[in-house]
């Protein structure tokens, strides 16, 4: 059948208008960012809240939070599988401070009250009776290894005599020092909690007054700052406004520890909601580079020569502090 003029006019308008609609659609998709944590625990509270109160698909930016071995995720964020990676300094300072190190650049810190302890059999009387003794670590030079050797060179043990195991996460730790096959390990609060109500003894913690615990950083490739810098303002404007949550609404807190993390007991869910607390942010100061650089250097056992000015851009966050986001 023969079309008139007026049908092709109005097949061809029809095209044209869809297309011009999809185009708009898909001008008005949301950026999206993949955040690559390096651990599971309460300091991840800003990032609980802003998902479960919907923060960040206010800010406009639809955000998917990866949980992913350390070693694993400066791998993932240099292939552009992930966009951003939190956790704490000593994984990507290691990977910045080598001699063909990829342009990473720390953008942001959160500080949490997080305290780590040795946590020791009750065998165990002090930190000298280690001596000769077998430890769990995660992984070899890793960060929680550095903790350990901190404590042990404050109290003159020579850490060569220290056998150290190899037993994964804290879950792993406090199992290997319940089953009885190392005298001990360091833990955060909570965990330290969990075995000191099952006889075991936390012995010393490793903050001090004058060795403050390093923050979590966040790390992005440097290039991500301008091509993905609408979406990092989103992100971060979100995660300050549930950093202000999460002391006014404690109770939201304490519902997303015992969810996230799978607590019951009264006790502990309130000590994790102690141990995550934030407490400064959202700058990496110069005295928290220092101490991370100190924690670094321990767990690789050689000195660690790397630039505050090279690695830390602070460009976006003094953005939205001048813009009234803090």
């Amino acid at each position: 059948m023969r079309r008139t003029a007026f049908q092709i006019f109005a097949s061809i308008s029809f095209i044209l208008a869809s297309v011009s609609l999809s185009s708009r659609v898909l001008s008005q998709e949301r950026p999206r960012l993949r955040v690559s944590t390096l651990f599971i625990g309460s300091s991840l509270l800003p990032f609980w809240i802003a998902q479960d109160q919907g923060h960040f698909n206010r800010a406009g930016v639809d955000v998917e939070l990866i949980s992913m071995q350390s070693n694993l995720s400066t791998s993932a964020l240099l292939a552009g599988e992930v966009d951003v990676i939190f956790g704490t300094p000593q994984v990507p300072l290691t990977v910045m401070s080598a001699k063909s190190a990829p342009n990473f650049v720390a953008i942001a810190a959160w500080a949490s009250a997080s305290e780590h302890w040795l946590v020791v059999n009750p065998a165990i009387k002090s930190v000298k009776d280690l001596d000769g003794k077998v430890l769990a670590t995660s992984r070899p030079k890793s960060a929680d290894h550095g903790y350990a050797l901190i404590i042990l060179e404050r109290n003159g043990i020579d850490s060569r005599r220290v056998t150290f195991l190899s037993t994964g996460g804290q879950a792993g730790r406090v199992a290997a020092i319940e089953s009885g096959r190392v005298m001990g390990s360091v833990v955060n609060r909570y965990y330290a909690l969990m075995l000191q109500r099952k006889g075991f003894r936390s012995i010393e913690r490793l903050e001090r007054s004058d060795y403050p615990f390093p923050p979590s950083i966040f790390v992005v490739a440097r290039e991500s700052l301008q091509t993905k810098r609408p979406a990092l303002r989103g992100f971060f404007t979100a995660l300050i406004e549930a950093t202000k949550r999460q002391k006014s609404d404690k109770e939201l807190a304490l519902r997303l520890i015992r969810k996230n993390l799978r607590l019951d007991n009264p006790e502990i869910v309130e000590t994790a909601y102690e141990d995550g607390l934030t407490v400064s942010y959202p700058y990496f100061t110069e005295r928290q580079f220092q101490v991370s650089l100190d924690l670094l250097s321990k767990s690789l056992g050689q000195p660690v020569e790397l630039s505050y000015q090279r690695v830390v851009d602070h460009s976006l966050v003094e953005e939205i502090a001048r813009a009234g986001g803090l």
